[in-house]
């Protein structure tokens, strides 16, 4: 071949493979996602489903119809004995050889591939194959909602283990196990509630699979074409169409049925349903009026909702993986934090048009250049200190402050904070803001105003502070944090930074929660062996008054406008409980509730803690 027809050749594929890559990451994904163009590339398909090689089987599960025939290659170079329990299927395959299938009944079907080493693998057999499983969204999308939190959105870690195939060297009963039932006494729960048999297995599977690291594109192109009128706000009620008291009324969220139940604080009876996207999670309550609420979904999705008719009236797409969401104090504007893409989305709170978006990325605080989630949005009180949103960056370890006064929205960084950032909260006066370091387990003290670490206190295992506990009593002002690592509620001096008291739970919690008319402290031990236990704390003596026990799995408690109940979520019994906040006596049982979750009175949208 002469010089010059290899050079064509060689500039081609220069041309070519580009092209390849690009069309590889735009393939198409859900139909709510933006349209890519897809080039018309053709690929040759290998002549099998399941590739034997190496010890291992690729893909490791394999979900298809009933009816398809499965083919499995042999691609090692000694013959392999394929073998399944009750022999449904089975082979000798020689070196390069070829066996198939044909599939009949559904079910799951594990399977060893024996040559020179010993695979595991499985197929799933259903009327419509990967289709009927996860309610049409895939392994993958399922993990990052489920598991990306702890795991890594990529599988690389932060609080828990990287979930990768080489980290992964015990046979597939042993992870499915660790799926189905979890790990008493740390932060894994069960997921067997949750997923079925089969969606547990494509989980499995999924963690077998070799890592992908492309990167989600959703940039303001995509966000502002997301953007949905559901109701002309012309049309809304002047007031309210219900009964309820607009200063108590409890939002509690049905995580699975992706809607949220609101109740009448001072009656606790039900007052409707609002519809959200999956799993809601953060809120917001416009400071500046009582209409208003927002809440943000784990698959992006940004709702403003009326709270006098109940009802979302305008939504838009602000990421595919999302947690954070704060307003500012004067009502004007939103922010959102995302996993995935990592970005924090600035909007106008009254329109929920896209104004900003911020990449967030950095050097974390071993030297390492990462794109980072957000961990965690909040704002200032101007009167106190700012006009600030606060955003810690999680991997990056990174709280930045953002002037939300000035049009281009300037940003003052502190580095170097702590490793794996999770859930903050501000001191009273706004000046400290306190933020949950878990690889470090302490709680960093960030300055405001200067954008400095100014201490680290080392709480114990894992802090999780939730949305944040603070109290003033005897004249001194102290906060609290329980612990996802360990069984403990450890409560600290605001002025001193230092910590006051230590006290021992039955297991690791999530959520902590005060009042200021209430003597009490009150923290779930949710992801512990005896997940159904709260426990009340008195906030004075750091004695512990009473643990309620009732129900299967007790979290999340939020204290009425007046301080005067207290209501549970039992997220495996699928019911609300509601207590006297002073006498612990049960005052109401509410069933009928899809995996109810967390709970947020509309009270917060005058805490100084952060929207």
């Amino acid at each position: 071949m002469s010089v010059k027809v290899r050079t064509i050749l060689l500039l081609s594929l220069l041309f070519v493979l580009p092209i390849l890559a690009l069309v590889a990451r735009v393939a198409p994904g859900r139909a709510d996602q933006a349209h890519h163009l897809v080039l018309p590339v053709v690929v040759s398909s290998p002549d099998y489903d399941i590739l034997l090689d190496e010890g291992r089987a690729t893909p490791h599960v394999l979900p298809v119809a009933t009816g398809k025939v499965v083919r499995w290659a042999n691609g090692d170079v000694d013959t392999i004995t394929l073998a399944t329990a009750g022999g449904v299927f089975g082979a000798i395959i020689p070196a390069g050889g070829r066996y198939d299938w044909p599939t009949g009944a559904a079910g799951i079907f594990p399977y060893t591939a024996t040559g020179t080493t010993q695979a595991e693998g499985a197929v799933i057999v259903s009327a419509n194959g990967a289709a009927d499983w996860f309610d049409g969204r895939t392994a993958r999308e399922a993990y990052r909602d489920s598991c990306g939190g702890c795991h890594g959105p990529n599988r690389e870690g932060a609080v828990g283990p990287a979930l990768v195939p080489a980290n992964l060297p015990q046979n597939d009963a042993f992870y499915l196990d660790t799926i189905k039932n979890g790990r008493p006494g740390t932060l894994m729960p069960t997921w067997k509630y949750i997923y079925s048999e089969e969606e547990m297995w494509l989980l499995l599977g999924f963690l077998r699979s070799p890592v992908d690291e492309d990167q989600t594109q959703w940039g303001m192109d995509e966000i502002a074409a997301s953007r949905a009128e559901l109701v002309d706000e012309a049309t809304l009620p002047a007031g309210p169409t219900h009964d309820g008291n607009m200063d108590n009324l409890m939002l509690v969220t049905e995580r699975e049925a992706e809607r949220i139940a609101v109740f009448d604080g001072d009656t606790h009876t039900l007052l409707g349903r609002i519809p959200t996207g999956y799993r809601a999670h953060g809120y917001a309550f416009d400071p500046t009026n009582e209409r208003w609420a927002f809440n943000i979904s784990r698959d992006g999705w940004l709702y403003k909702i009326d709270l006098y008719s109940l009802q979302p009236v305008t939504r838009i797409r602000v990421g595919v993986d999302s947690r954070g969401l704060a307003v500012s104090d004067d009502g004007n504007y939103l922010i959102a934090g995302n996993f995935d893409p990592p970005t924090a989305v600035i909007l106008d709170a009254q329109t929920l048009d896209p104004l900003k978006v911020i990449e967030t990325e950095g050097y974390d605080p071993d030297g390492r250049w990462v794109r980072s989630r957000v961990a965690i949005t909040s704002d200032t009180a101007p009167e106190l200190v700012g006009p600030y949103f606060l955003i810690a960056l999680k991997e990056a370890g990174q709280v930045w402050r953002i002037d939300y006064s000035q049009p281009d929205f300037p940003i003052v960084k502190a580095t170097g904070v702590g490793r794996i950032l999770h859930d903050g909260f501000l001191s009273p006066d706004n000046r400290q803001f306190y933020i949950a370091a878990q690889k470090d387990n302490v709680m960093a003290v960030v300055d405001v105003a200067s954008m400095t670490t100014t201490a680290r206190i080392p709480t114990g295992d894992t802090p999780h502070p939730g949305s944040g506990a603070t109290w003033t009593v005897g004249g001194k002002t102290y906060g609290a944090t329980v612990h996802a690592g360990e069984g403990l509620v450890t409560v600290w001096d605001l002025a001193l930074n230092q910590i006051v008291a230590k006290i021992s739970t039955s297991g690791p919690g999530l959520f902590i929660r005060v009042h200021e008319d209430n003597p009490y402290i009150w923290a779930d031990t949710m992801a512990g062996v005896t997940p159904n236990e709260i426990y009340v704390i008195d906030k004075e003596t750091f004695e512990v008054v009473r643990v309620i026990d009732d129900g299967q799995q007790a979290l999340h408690p939020e204290l009425t406008d007046d301080g005067q109940f207290v209501y549970i979520s039992d997220w495996l019994g699928e019911m609300l409980r509601v207590y006297d906040a002073t006498t612990f006596e049960l005052v109401a049982e509410i069933d009928g509730l899809e995996t109810p979750t967390g709970i947020f009175n509309t009270s917060r949208r005058h805490e100084k803690l952060g929207h």
